[in-house]
């Protein structure tokens, strides 16, 4: 866990300042907005509620999670979110965060403009939501990430794998995640016969399949004052490109966290980001690799709801509303959660949640999700003396939530 003040952020996006509320001019406590309805804007909700903050939603149309507890919600009039119904939401608020980093940064700058204060604000977003600009920016900074060619034609990305060799990893600079929009190539042929269907998503960061040891992740949290603390790194074990379960202590070596942490403050820094910053790495043959970033709370930290002294949720509003930062060091020796993946549409987790409840020490967090294959619907943390205990009583939880072998948890 590392606390720094942030001496380089006035030096970064000079053209949007950091602006905060006042507390000390205030009569009554601000309202906060939240734009997108999934399972972040349930668990920011839930922390809103214990700090007496007011919570708006703006939700999209197919939002399921967050929507059936929101008193004050604004849907969306279809899938295409337009300025003035953003407009008319922002500014019967104080302060605008975000579900998700997927809004088009054109209309957060609008926004902007007309004086609605947006955190993280549309420079972050619109680095954040780009893989492109992400790996543009992160090499600027003198920062390891994958050997990349960001490429936009079928010609420069098969030049790049007969230079690198094959098999490729294709990724699209926008959209994508869980998995999804991320392609594996063996060769030019196989390239060459999927590339009509995503030309249109180009430009494309193409990179060589990497041999990846270990995954991570660590969360920054800033404020608009400059004050910046990281959590705790956390390993990541993924299945087919989606996190299926987090463990902490990471146990990666001192030498791999003290880097990790000073890379994630100095990213935090040069975006300027405020609110909760996740930055996933990649263990490679001894390097640690920055592999993406992620301007909000993160699948990766929901562990701290249960195992750190301030959870991640209530640490992204304190900085977002302008409020001291809360200490993000763990309160336990070991920590896991798994995530809930539904399989095909059956009859659902409810009524296995009281076997899920009966294993003691589970932690259950549904998302009112419906089942779609493939999907996260809910997450299980435990905390315990040991890795090891907390993983097995977490995935114990989980099988009987979804009536899967543990082994098929792995």
């Amino acid at each position: 866990m590392s606390t720094q003040p942030d001496q380089s952020a006035a030096d970064s996006n000079r053209d949007i300042p950091v602006k905060q509320i006042q507390w000390n001019k205030l009569t009554k406590a601000p309202i906060l907005g939240i734009i997108g309805g999934g399972q972040l804007a349930q668990m920011m909700y839930q922390s809103a509620i214990s700090l007496g903050i007011e919570t708006h939603l703006f939700a999209s149309v197919a939002d399921e999670a967050a929507p059936k507890y929101f008193k004050d919600i604004t849907r969306a009039s279809s899938d295409q979110w337009t300025p003035p119904e953003l407009y008319h939401f922002a500014q019967k608020c104080d302060v605008v965060t975000f579900d998700h980093e997927l809004v088009p940064p054109t209309l957060v700058r609008e926004l902007e403009k007309r004086g609605c204060l947006m955190l993280p604000n549309s420079n972050t977003l619109e680095l954040s939501a780009n893989k492109a600009n992400q790996r543009i920016r992160l090499s600027e900074l003198g920062l390891d990430v994958p050997e990349h060619q960001i490429c936009s034609t079928e010609s420069e990305v098969i030049s790049f794998g007969n230079r690198v060799g094959w098999p490729l990893v294709i990724k699209p600079s926008t959209g994508g995640y869980d998995g999804k929009g991320v392609y594996i190539v063996s060769n030019q042929e196989d390239f060459s016969r999927i590339y009509p269907d995503i030309a249109p998503l180009s430009p494309l960061v193409i990179e060589p399949f990497l041999q990846i040891d270990a995954e991570g992740s660590v969360l920054a949290v800033r404020s608009g004052s400059g004050e910046c603390k990281t959590y705790p790194m956390v390993r990541t074990i993924q299945v087919d490109g989606m996190c299926r379960e987090v463990v902490s202590p990471s146990g990666f070596s001192p030498e791999i966290l003290d880097q990790a942490d000073n890379i994630t403050l100095k990213i935090a820094q040069e975006t300027n980001v405020v609110g909760v910053l996740a930055v996933e790495f990649f263990l490679s043959n001894g390097r640690l690799l920055v592999n993406e970033l992620a301007p909000r709370p993160h699948n990766t930290g929901h562990l701290t709801i249960e195992a750190n002294v301030t959870s991640q949720f209530e640490n992204h509003l304190r900085a977002v509303l302008g409020l001291p930062l809360g200490e993000t060091a763990m309160r336990v020796p070991a920590a896991a959660m798994v995530n809930v993946i539904s399989g095909p549409p059956g009859k659902g987790t409810v009524p296995l949640l009281p076997a899920a409840l009966s294993v003691p020490g589970a932690s259950v967090h549904l998302y009112s999700k419906s089942a779609k294959k493939n999907r996260k619907i809910g997450h299980v943390t435990s905390t315990a003396n040991t890795v090891e205990e907390a993983l097995a009583t977490a995935r114990s939880a989980v099988e009987k939530l979804t009536e899967l072998n543990p082994d098929e948890l792995k």
